[in-house]
């Protein structure tokens, strides 16, 4: 996904703002393929603050996430706010600056006066990431699986016996205070 700031870079305090819309691959977040089901919708507003270029705004898009309850895949709506930080590499003349940039290195992209468009597809994919929920449920109410059988609760009801007391701990049940 590349962001145009072609025409901001050239004032102090321009701005711009720009509408993407594009497909994005599929990519692998902790063994798990995150895919998306629909095109990556940024809507972004680009400032030059003089020594930097800020680029903010949202991010909208439908990913195919799998159920921790009942591992059926289903649709998620992400919306996530994005902000960035881009500084212009040839504005730094002194080894000292060079250095107490590349501390904050991992926060901040750099391009080349040469540049007219930014690539923030990682950017986009690292808010994907952040705003993915711990725990995705394909509904709030999910049943899950049983534990006995392995049929999708939500789908059709079992007769399996559900309350198993682990023989360690079956003298409590009799137990009163």
């Amino acid at each position: 996904m590349k962001v145009y700031i072609g025409d901001v870079k050239k004032r102090a305090g321009g701005k711009s703002h720009e509408e993407i819309e594009e497909v994005m691959d599929s990519f692998y977040f902790r063994q798990e393929k995150i895919l998306f089901a629909d095109k990556v919708h940024a809507s972004l507003d680009i400032t030059n603050c003089d020594t930097e270029i800020m680029i903010e705004g949202k991010i909208n898009t439908l990913l195919i996430l799998t159920c921790s309850r009942c591992l059926e895949p289903f649709v998620y709506d992400l919306s996530a706010n994005l902000r960035l930080e881009c500084r212009n590499l040839n504005r730094l003349h002194r080894s000292s600056e060079i250095e107490a940039e590349a501390k904050e290195a991992d926060e901040i992209k750099y391009f080349v006066e040469e540049e007219s468009y930014l690539d923030i597809t990682q950017e986009v994919r690292e808010s994907v990431i952040v705003n993915l929920p711990m725990k995705p449920l394909c509904k709030p109410d999910c049943k899950g699986i049983c534990p006995v059988c392995g049929k999708n609760r939500n789908r059709e009801s079992c007769s399996c016996q559900r309350e198993e007391i682990d023989p360690r701990l079956a003298i409590l049940k009799n137990w009163r205070p």
